[in-house]
């Protein structure tokens, strides 16, 4: 067991903490144990082996482990360089979660880019921040913020060895994103964005698919039918009216994206989910 009690970030009321723990000295073995909490816990410096009652797991730098409840667990730094973690503790997780998490199992391993780091700390010093701020609504904000961490963490699983975007191109796939949202209603031409933003236009799909996880035209085409459906929701707008407002070609086109994406022409859809009001009252 610890022999030294770890300073915690935490209310009486709360169900997380914040655990910053001290540096291993090289050669430390911590006893098996187990914790009533779940944990999340990025290897911040060193390197250590995680003892598990079948196996061992070695962590390096920059990665991430997840502990369910109850699970035991020890573990032993490397010789020379010892090691640092960062852990958040929590009280209560979605079974189906813990099962995406528990990508190791019993635990879950995560490795992360130096970008995804830096998000990972920034989300767990806010946790931090509601847990010792006596701040009002910090449960529900915690819970925000381990939900934010969560999909960091399965998504760098997801992506596997591809890396994320330097800081300029992150902020030209943004400015992308805000083109397609002022001009969505114009007809927009992917090759013509990427020349703008001083890209090939493969290599700009490339970095929007890698940013956002759709590719340019997909997102774009979401968007535009997401607007559509605000727009059928409203009589003064016929569908045609709609088709030519958003951009596309003619009423066809409109329609025959609309139906592949939705299962359903626009006129069905409107009718499905559009009533007409009935008359409101004029008087004051």
């Amino acid at each position: 067991m610890f022999e030294e009690k770890l300073p915690e970030a935490q209310t009486e009321k709360s169900r997380y903490a914040v655990i910053a723990e001290p540096p291993y000295p090289p050669s430390w073995c911590a006893m098996p144990h187990q914790h009533p909490l779940y944990e999340i816990g990025l290897v911040k410096a060193g390197k250590c082996t995680i003892l598990l009652p079948s196996r061992r797991e070695f962590f390096d730098t920059h990665e991430v482990f997840f502990f369910p409840s109850g699970v035991a667990h020890g573990f032993t730094t490397d010789h020379e360089a010892g090691v640092q973690f960062v852990v958040v503790q929590f009280s209560d997780l979605p079974t189906q979660l813990t099962e995406f998490l528990s990508n190791r199992s019993p635990i879950g391993h995560f490795r992360l880019l130096p970008l995804e780091v830096s998000m990972f700390l920034d989300i767990v010093h806010r946790i931090q921040k509601e847990c010792v701020g006596g701040l009002s609504w910090s449960e529900l904000q915690c819970q925000a913020l381990l939900q934010e961490l969560v999909v960091l963490l399965l998504r760098s699983h997801k992506r596997g060895e591809l890396p994320y975007l330097n800081p300029e191109q992150k902020e030209a796939v943004e400015r992308a994103l805000h083109i397609f949202r002022e001009r969505a209603h114009e007809n927009l031409k992917i090759n013509q964005i990427a020349r703008e933003l001083g890209f090939s236009p493969q290599h700009f799909r490339d970095l929007f698919h890698r940013y956002v996880g759709v590719s340019p035209k997909a997102y774009l085409t979401a968007l535009k039918l997401q607007r559509s459906k605000c727009m059928l929701l409203h009589a003064e707008y016929s569908i045609t009216d709609i088709a030519l407002r958003l951009g596309f070609g003619n009423v066809q086109q409109f329609s025959k994206i609309f139906r592949k994406t939705t299962g359903v022409s626009p006129a069905e859809w409107r009718k499905t989910n559009f009533s007409p009001h009935p008359q409101l009252s004029q008087r004051p």
